[in-house]
C-alpha cells in the first residue's frame, strides 16, 4: 500500500527572505503596485510504501517532530497531509488560516499605500486597486539537481525501516498576491516576477539550475 505524503512548512515570526524579496521587487523592480503580498513555504511530497500504514505514520510524525530536518516545532507552523487507500490524515496549521495571513498582509500593504485604514471596506479597498482584483498565485520553485530528494529519500527509508521511499518534490513554495485583471493576467505577471531573466526581471528563480511549476491561481476576497 502507497501512502502519499505532503508537507508545507513556513516560519510562525517574520520571515525576512520573504519580506526581503518583497521589499526588492516592489522597491527596486516596479511591482509596488502589483505585488501585494507574498508568503514562502518550504514544500516536500513523497510516497511511502508500506503494509501497515498506521504504524508508519506514527513513526513518521516521531521523525518530523524531533529532526531539524523538516521543521522546528518553536519556529516553524506546517501542514501535514497522507493520504492512502480512501483513508487520510491532516494535521498542522489549515488552508484557511494560511489564506487569512495572506489576506491580512495584503490589506496591510493596500492600507499603508492608502494612509487610511480599510475596516474590510469593499468599496475602499476597490478605489485603491482601480478596480482590479487580487489573487493568489502558487509557484512551485525546484532544483533540477535530484541530489537532494535522494538524499531525504535515504535518510526516511532508514528511519521508517519501509521499503523505498520516493520524494517527488522539494523546492520552496511561493504564494503570491497580485493585482490583475484576471486569473491569466495574474498568472503571467506572477512567471514575470518569479522566473530572473535580467537583472530587473524576475528574482525567485534562477533557469540555470531551478524550474517551476503553477499549483493554482485563484481570486481572493479581500471584504472580509
Amino acid at each position: 500500500m502507497t501512502i502519499d505524503v505532503t508537507l508545507d512548512v513556513m516560519l510562525k515570526g517574520v520571515d525576512l527572505v520573504a519580506n526581503t524579496a518583497l521589499l526588492t521587487l516592489g522597491g527596486k523592480m516596479g511591482y509596488e503596485n502589483k505585488l501585494l503580498g507574498m508568503r514562502r513555504l518550504e514544500s516536500y511530497g513523497f510516497s511511502i510504501d508500506t503494509s501497515d500504514p498506521r504504524s508508519t505514520l506514527t513513526v513518521l510524525r516521531r521523525v518530523l517532530n524531533t529532526q531539524a530536518t523538516f521543521y522546528n516545532r518553536n519556529k516553524h507552523n506546517y501542514l501535514l497531509k497522507c493520504v492512502w487507500d480512501g483513508d487520510s490524515l491532516v494535521e498542522g496549521i489549515s488552508p484557511d488560516e494560511q489564506d487569512r495571513q495572506l489576506v491580512s498582509q495584503v490589506k496591510s500593504s493596500l492600507t499603508a499605500g492608502a494612509g487610511q485604514d480599510l475596516d474590510g471596506a469593499g468599496e475602499k479597498i476597490q478605489v485603491i486597486l482601480k478596480s482590479k482584483s487580487v489573487f493568489k498565485a502558487d509557484v512551485l520553485v525546484e532544483d533540477t539537481d535530484a541530489s537532494a530528494k535522494e538524499k531525504i529519500s535515504r535518510k526516511l527509508e532508514a528511519e521508517l525501516s519501509t521499503a523505498p521511499v520516493v520524494v517527488h518534490t522539494l523546492g520552496t513554495r511561493w504564494q503570491l498576491a497580485l493585482a490583475a485583471d484576471a486569473d491569466e493576467d495574474a498568472r503571467a505577471l506572477a512567471e514575470e516576477i518569479v522566473v530572473t531573466e535580467r537583472r530587473d526581471r524576475g528574482l525567485l528563480l534562477n533557469p540555470n539550475y531551478q524550474g517551476h511549476r503553477f499549483l493554482g491561481v485563484e481570486k481572493i476576497d479581500l471584504t472580509g
